[in-house]
């Protein structure tokens, strides 16, 4: 609790982030959510590893998805804006992080341009990843949510424009970005670049429409990685060893979504793919469905994902194996990374929403697991949390 009181004070710090206050007038905003949970059961790879949830263990956690954030925005007039938005995570010991920083300019009544530091749309709710409060559940449906990164530095073009009775946007974008993947004890620098997409979505008073597509270059920076490339091209194999060094190989991020309220339903479902191609990991399928029911201020929710990841198969064929050599320890190794990209589980969740506040709401879930064995961390059995969290916005 001692962080989450320091972290407010650091987040209001960021008042530095909008400077000349006399010349315009800066509106100030932010939200916040207090999350805590538990795991209830568990259950373990072959390695022993314990497949966790969300991030937390046997006690009770507030830190793996507490946060806080405040943003800044100012009107300089004709059509000119700033926005900077920072954010404090617990799951980064509530270290100050700017997630948004930008120049919009409106140009026409229905048409805009953003640059600076942005929040790439992947998703339905992209634009409101963090803010708790904006959707029914504790997070976004993690299988499909759960990228490495959600911001990129570059521009995006929008277009707002009817279409019958339906409303249309179309986002046009572009940038990169630079980040940290951590695989078990592996730590990989990502660098995403060349990364260029367009989502467009209709809707109308109770139906919004969605779909996305963006191509990128992406190289991973690893040790091990290239460790295992240069040992692979000192004895003769290069064909496999390009296949682990994942530089400037090509990047598909493809989704489609629909949101529809009704009478005082919800029913909301997405499904994403990705592919890095030529490269040793695997394809990545995603998608989950929520239905849920409004009584009061009551909401009653229940949502299943779906994650499918498929392993490259092939990848150490034409080399050898058993060779009673040390050749023998790095096809293994390499045969190992390559599979440990297959993956499949389902996720099953119940909650419960209580609006007791017109700017705040208390949730609580229930999430099981079912893990499905794999040819390379064999895990099987099932995983549950039960979590709790008050979000609010001002």
């Amino acid at each position: 609790m001692k962080k989450i009181i320091l972290a407010i004070t650091v987040v209001f710090s960021a008042t530095t982030l909008v400077t000349n206050v006399e010349a315009a007038e800066v509106n100030w905003s932010g939200f916040a959510s207090i999350t805590g949970g538990e795991m209830i059961s568990d259950t373990k790879r072959a390695d022993g590893v314990v497949q966790r949830m969300y991030g937390y263990d046997d006690d009770i956690n507030f830190t793996p998805e507490s946060k806080l954030a405040l943003q800044a925005n100012s009107n300089l007039g004709d059509g000119l804006s700033v926005t900077a938005q920072a954010i404090a995570r617990g799951s980064d010991d509530f270290n100050l992080r700017m997630e948004w920083a930008y120049i919009s300019y409106d140009f026409g009544e229905s048409s805009r341009v953003n640059v600076g530091r942005l929040r790439i749309p992947f998703f339905m709710y992209s634009d409101s990843l963090d803010v708790g409060y904006t959707y029914p559940w504790i997070r976004p449906p993690e299988t499909v949510y759960d990228l490495f990164f959600s911001s990129m530095e570059g521009v995006s073009v929008q277009f707002n424009n009817p279409i019958g009775s339906w409303d249309s946007s179309l986002q046009l974008f572009g940038g990169r970005e630079k980040d940290i993947l951590k695989f078990d004890a592996n730590v990989i620098d990502v660098n995403v670049k060349n990364l260029a997409g367009a989502a467009f979505t209709m809707s109308n008073d109770w139906l919004s429409l969605r779909s996305v597509y963006i191509n990128a270059k992406t190289t991973f920076d690893s040790t091990t990685l290239t460790v295992v490339e240069n040992t692979l091209k000192q004895v003769g194999f290069n064909k496999q060893a390009n296949e682990f060094a994942v530089r400037d190989d090509k990047t598909q991020f493809m989704g489609l979504g629909f949101k529809a309220e009704k009478g005082g339903w919800f029913l909301a479902s997405e499904a994403t793919s990705i592919k890095i191609f030529n490269s040793f990991v695997g394809d990545q399928k995603s998608a989950y469905i929520s239905v849920g029911k409004n009584i009061d201020k009551m909401m009653y929710i229940l949502t299943y994902e779906h994650e499918h990841d498929i392993a490259k198969e092939g990848i150490t064929a034409g080399i050898p194996y058993p060779t009673g050599t040390a050749l023998d320890a790095l096809t293994a190794g390499a045969a190992a990374a390559a599979a440990s990209s297959q993956l499949e589980h389902t996720t099953t969740t119940f909650g419960v929403v209580y609006n007791f506040h017109p700017a705040a709401s208390f949730k609580v879930d229930y999430a099981i697991r079912n893990y499905k064995t794999d040819q390379s961390q064999k895990v099987a059995g099932s995983s549950s949390v039960l979590r709790f969290s008050i979000d609010t916005v001002f």
